[in-house]
């Protein structure tokens, strides 16, 4: 997938090793603290695990990424996820967010009929963001962690 922005193309793809550099940062973007070898094994989990890793590249720099899970619950049944959103500063508002999503659902699409987001409740922006492509508020929760041996 392309999208025209100025003078270059952005093109939207599969993860490719030589990404990881770039995605590390994205990742600290976030707020996630990542090694690129972690990222490496974490996003061929992904993959083994039914769901893929999508870069937003332009002129050979990683400016964007999401991820597209599939996610199987005993209540819910299988939904579709997107998680791990996040485009550089200086790209956002540009559209590139808003392709990596509609990328992601496309790839999801073909495997499920619903799709869900999860945005930290401190994320307003991103709340905004996802009302204005169409995905509805449906509940809150608390998320406890519990670190095993």
């Amino acid at each position: 997938m392309k999208l025209q922005d100025g003078p270059g193309t952005i093109c939207i793809g599969a993860c490719r090793e030589q990404d990881l550099v770039e995605l590390r940062s994205l990742m600290t973007e976030l707020g996630y603290e990542r090694k690129e070898r972690e990222l490496s094994t974490t996003v061929r989990e992904i993959r083994q695990r039914g769901g893929e890793v999508f870069v937003a590249v332009k002129e050979d720099h990683v400016i964007g990424c999401v991820c597209a899970l599939l996610d199987l619950r005993l209540a819910a049944g299988t939904y579709g996820e997107i998680v791990s959103l996040v485009v550089t500063e200086e790209f956002r508002g540009a559209g590139v967010g808003r392709v990596l999503v509609t990328h992601a659902e496309s790839w999801l699409g073909e495997r499920v009929g619903k799709i869900r987001v999860r945005a930290n409740t401190r994320r307003k922006e991103a709340h905004g963001f996802y009302r204005s492509l169409g995905y509805e508020e449906s509940k809150s929760q608390k998320i406890f962690i519990k670190q095993v041996p």
